[in-house]
């Protein structure tokens, strides 16, 4: 394999045996770059260049890698992530279409049958919810995620002007889940 190849590889953080494909791979020649070091095998089926830059998303990027390309941080890792709690989520927060189904530990699947194309960050290697269905979602999930925590997280984000409730309204307007904001508006607004 030329070396621009296995460059152009590190350059995808986390790639999975398709990706790979999508460069001229196949199989045994990935399997032979990960005996030779190349390559590091970080899952089933999920690889990573050992210098590629991955910085403090590894864990995001590994996510949406494992749980595909409809799959979004979210929950409380999403709220971790835009700063507005203050705990460390023990498992990483994904958001996956209602059939996904695994028993990966370290990950807590939130099955929703939202569209996981709307309020949703790209970004270079994994997909994020924004701040404001970071709320929404945190509000609709409260029983999982905390009551206190998800009213904190909403009071915190507009006090910090990450947003607005305007904006979070127009988000959970998009994606038909209107109540969950109503049910706590009062709360949030006190």
């Amino acid at each position: 394999m030329a070396s621009n190849q296995i460059a152009r590889l590190k350059k995808l953080g986390v790639f999975n045996l398709d990706q790979a494909k999508g460069l001229g791979f196949d199989q045994p020649s990935v399997s032979r770059l990960v005996k030779a070091g190349e390559l590091n095998r970080v899952g089933r089926g999920l690889y990573l260049h050992p210098k590629a830059s991955v910085g403090r998303e590894f864990g995001f990027q590994l996510a949406c890698a494992k749980f595909g390309p409809e799959a979004a941080v979210g929950g409380l890792s999403a709220l971790f992530y835009y700063n507005l709690i203050e705990q460390v989520p023990q498992q990483t927060w994904v958001l996956v279409p209602p059939n996904t189904v695994s028993r990966e530990k370290g990950y807590r699947l939130m099955r929703t049958k939202t569209d996981l194309n709307t309020s949703i960050l790209s970004k270079d290697t994994y997909r994020i919810v924004t701040v404001e269905r970071a709320i929404v979602e945190g509000l609709k999930f409260a029983t999982k995620i905390g009551e206190r925590t998800a009213i904190g997280a909403a009071k915190r984000a507009i006090a910090q002007k990450l947003t607005t409730m305007q904006k979070i309204g127009k988000a959970a307007n998009d994606l038909g889940l209107t109540a969950a904001v109503d049910k706590f508006f009062e709360a949030i607004v006190a």
